[in-house]
């Protein structure tokens, strides 16, 4: 069951797997305790309740507040639904509506004022900000950061988090989530200093309007956009997977959760307005509309909001390009033969951008050279917002559905996403324990112990990293059969080496049979999974899940381990 972790000779697998084996404890046995559900989504047997964030904005973009339940109107697969849970955030605090208190049967007291509603905080504010590199000028992309310096100084601090990732034909974290606004800033600034990739994409781009110019068919023409749209369709799909990489790391992550994302806009269809532009000059009218569908990539997009929406992230997607001239005039292009269509150069670049906020709840600040006002304004959003959740039957299936939030009172803009996924049981441990190895969490309610031994040499270039992952029997559900007692285990296992290649998931049911009367024996003691794990030297960061298959009670635990290359030898003999 080798893993890989991309092209690198990082290595884990699976070994030896001993089952059942059985220590003493000294822990009291202690009856499962009930599961803990998140903020956001509670989960019964048959029944779920999904959780809206809502911003509600007026016409001139100012926050409402004091709406109450019965203002909002949620509609889920053309069903209206009964709103069970309302919160009303304002500036960074949760309302919580006062509960009415039960009839007295006595004659009432003289009338109090009536209680002030409960105030607690809002829900923890994660930010990333993803820079494009790859789709930014260093001028526009310079221009832009220093506002969102200013953004990140005054808004990200207390119980609000961001973290910077830079796209740059690969990933990196540039800083980890912090509250520190200082630190970010910073960090900003060193990046206003690195090349960026979107200056050469226009300098291509001029090429090509040159060869278009100086070609003599429309066959000839037409080669020269084909090359050009397939190396930069090859640059945007490699983007967007990293942007969905992004927003899948966030998957378990609790609270409000927000992507911004900086570039200098996304192509639905890489290279529309040069097809159009040897349409013209070829007068071909079918051309520019074949060639653009061929190269149309909407369906990728789509793919970002299914993502973001399933793990209830916002995209807040801001065009660094400002407001721009007229690229058909500009002083590179004033000897073409023809006019670029500015306007389908620029919708092309745009659209994805709205489309992909306005889905997931975001907002696109487009066609503005400062952009500090609508990065306050994002601000406003994850402080000034109504959650709002229902109940409804789920399948327990990984299953889309759409979702629409109304407002009965006329005049103002609804803001929330538009569609969700139902995610199974297995999907959301999968997601939760790979989401662990960057953002840890500590859920433990089946009590598992987890212990890493020392490593031994497997061969040249891996060692064996025995691993014990222990279960007290009390903690699990047995079900009886007969002189049986029955259960299973689903292990999950998945490891990041400190240059940030990920292994793949990897997961392991372990069925669990027993004689009855000697389980009755067992409850004090603990269930052990005995493994050993093919690293290779330097650190890792094991994240693990362990599933009760009968209760789908979960624990997640993550240990931080670290392979020495000269682990395993014996000490050099004295002489």
């Amino acid at each position: 069951m080798a893993i890989r972790a991309g092209s690198s000779r990082f290595v884990f697998s699976l070994l030896i797997p001993v089952l059942g084996a059985l220590t003493a404890t000294r822990a009291e046995a202690q009856a499962p305790p009930d599961r803990v559900t998140g903020p956001y989504v509670a989960r019964g047997e048959v029944v779920s309740v999904t959780n809206l964030d809502v911003v509600v904005t007026d016409g001139k973009g100012n926050r409402v507040t004091g709406l109450k339940k019965e203002d909002f109107i949620v509609v889920e697969d053309n069903l209206e639904q009964v709103i069970t849970n309302f919160s009303p955030i304002e500036q960074g605090k949760i309302f919580l509506p006062v509960e009415e208190a039960p009839a007295a049967a006595a004659p009432a007291p003289p009338a109090a004022a009536p209680a002030p509603p409960t105030v607690a905080n809002a829900p923890r504010t994660r930010i990333v900000i993803f820079i494009d590199n790859l789709h930014l000028s260093p001028g526009d992309r310079n221009r832009v950061l220093r506002n969102v310096e200013t953004f990140v100084r005054d808004s990200v601090r207390d119980n609000v988090e961001a973290m910077i990732v830079v796209w740059n034909r690969s990933l990196k974290i540039r800083r980890k989530f912090t509250n520190d606004g200082r630190d970010l800033s910073d960090v900003l600034k060193q990046i206003e200093e690195e090349s960026a990739f979107g200056q050469q994409i226009l300098s291509d781009r001029r090429d090509v309007i040159q060869g278009i110019d100086d070609s003599t068919t429309a066959s000839q023409a037409s080669g020269r956009v084909r090359s050009y749209c397939q190396s930069l369709d090859n640059d945007l799909t490699f983007t967007i997977d990293a942007i969905k990489t992004t927003i899948n790391q966030l998957a378990g992550v609790d609270g409000r959760k927000i992507l911004l994302h900086v570039s200098s806009g996304l192509p639905q269809s890489p290279g529309a307005e040069l097809w159009q532009y040897v349409s013209d000059k070829y007068r071909d009218a079918g051309m520019q509309t074949m060639q653009s569908f061929e190269f149309d990539r909407t369906t990728k997009y789509l793919g970002v909001i299914q993502a973001a929406n399933s793990s209830g992230v916002s995209i807040y997607a801001l065009d660094a390009s400002g407001l721009t001239v007229d690229s058909g005039v500009s002083a590179e292009t004033r000897t073409t033969s023809q006019r670029i269509d500015t306007f389908l150069e620029r919708n092309n670049l745009q659209s994805m951008l709205s489309l992909m906020s306005e889905e997931t709840g975001g907002e696109a600040i487009l066609n503005k050279n400062d952009v500090l006002v609508a990065l306050k304004g994002i601000e406003k959003d994850y402080t000034s917002y109504y959650s709002i959740g229902y109940r409804s039957v789920r399948t327990g299936l990984d299953r889309p559905h759409k979702v629409e939030v109304k407002l009965k009172k006329k005049g103002f803009t609804v803001r929330a996403r538009r569609s969700y996924v139902e995610k199974g049981v297995e999907t959301q441990v999968r997601e939760a324990v790979t989401s662990a190895l960057f953002f840890p969490r500590d859920d433990n309610p089946l009590a598992v112990g987890l212990e890493v031994g020392k490593p031994v040499p497997a061969d040249r270039e891996n060692f064996a990293v025995p691993v014990i992952i222990r279960i007290p029997y009390a903690r699990l559900a047995m079900l009886p059969e007969g002189t049986k007692v029955r259960g299973r285990v689903v292990f999950y296992f998945v490891v990041i080496d400190s240059a940030g290649k990920q292994s793949e998931l990897t997961t392991q049911p372990v069925p669990i049979d027993l004689d009855a009367k000697k389980f009755e024996a067992l409850h004090q003691k603990d269930f052990v999974y005995d493994v050993k794990l093919i690293m290779i030297p330097g650190g890792q960061k094991l994240s693990i899940a362990v599933r009760d298959d009968v209760t789908n009670s979960t624990s997640y635990l993550q240990k931080s381990v670290f392979v020495s290359a000269f682990a395993g030898e014996e000490a050099a003999p004295r002489k």
